[in-house]
């Protein structure tokens, strides 16, 4: 699916990498499609559609969203009642969710090849933009939030993040080893999506030795952070010398005290338990907690739930 071709942008001029032969040559580019909201600490989410938005030639207007200030105003709500950042507002209203955005922008110029050529191309960029979201995001930020004072560390949870981001880091080393970029010799969505969030490994916490195993990982993403639309938003992009350390939760993203914060610290004012009525106590939580270690497997196997 493209967007009416009215609202469509004619393809920009650009090096043979980013877009394949035969494509057409730029013209003067139309009224902006709208204006993305994000949070500044979490810029990247919308980064990759202001990539795309460059590499299709098109006018994308930027805006941060103060989540203290602008969470609950009215006319916020009203345009976005999902309160999801970011989002893109335009003439026709309001798309939620980071990848929604960046595919909507993609699709703005059919035949720019950044959503793929062909139906097969679009299932192989959909699965990356999974594989995005699921392998790399879950996991990367697990590790890096707590660095940016986004939210509490826990050792043993960012020890398995880190695990598994060299598993997804592996995976893309086998498919680099193979082609210039993600799906060939263009750029794509795939490529976009996975730059822009590796980037938060790769400035805050990939130091020279977790980076070292993934070389084709290491020149293809710092070869795509020197084409010029990526490096019109991203900046010049700095590799970290050492993993920054975790730090304070920022007030802003701070969570609120839980009820039972208050109830663990009544406990403390009572009187210990005689050990029969312990020894009870524990013989009726066996039993639910047979249940829930039978049904832990199935559980294992779902899915970690998006991060936007």
């Amino acid at each position: 699916f493209a967007p009416p071709l009215a609202q469509r942008a004619p393809a920009p001029p650009s090096d043979a990498a980013l877009r394949p032969p035969g494509r057409s040559a730029a013209m003067a580019p139309p009224k902006a499609v709208g204006t993305v909201y994000y949070i500044e600490h979490c810029v990247y989410k919308a980064e990759k559609a202001l990539i795309a938005a460059k590499l299709n030639g098109l006018t994308l207007h930027k805006k941060p969203f103060d989540v203290l200030k602008d969470a609950n105003k009215p006319e916020m709500l009203a345009k976005n009642p999902t309160g999801k950042v970011p989002f893109l507002e335009t003439d026709m209203g309001c798309i939620f969710q980071s990848n929604a955005v960046a595919k909507y922008i993609a699709r703005c110029r059919a035949d720019s090849g950044l959503y793929g050529a062909c139906f097969d191309d679009e299932g192989q960029i959909d699965s990356w933009l999974d594989f995005c979201t699921q392998e790399v995001e879950v996991p990367l930020m697990t590790w890096v939030y707590p660095v940016l004072g986004l939210m509490e560390d826990l050792p043993k949870a960012t020890a398995d993040a880190q695990a598994d981001v060299r598993k997804a880091l592996g995976t893309l080393e086998d498919t680099l080893k193979a082609s210039k970029y993600i799906l060939g010799g263009s750029v794509t969505l795939a490529d976009i999506a996975l730059v822009c969030a590796l980037k938060e490994g790769f400035v805050h916490v990939f130091e020279p030795g977790f980076r070292k195993p993934f070389p084709k990982v290491c020149q293809w993403f710092e070869h795509c952070c020197t084409l010029p639309p990526f490096k019109a938003v991203l900046g010049s992009v700095a590799l970290c010398t050492t993993a920054k350390r975790p730090r304070p939760v920022l007030p802003e993203f701070a969570p609120p005290a839980r009820s039972g914060e208050k109830a663990k610290g009544d406990k403390k004012a009572q009187p210990k338990a005689e050990p029969q009525a312990k020894a009870a106590a524990k013989a009726a939580a066996q039993a639910p907690a047979a249940a829930a270690a039978a049904a832990a497997p199935a559980a294992a196997g779902a899915p970690d739930a998006e991060i936007k």
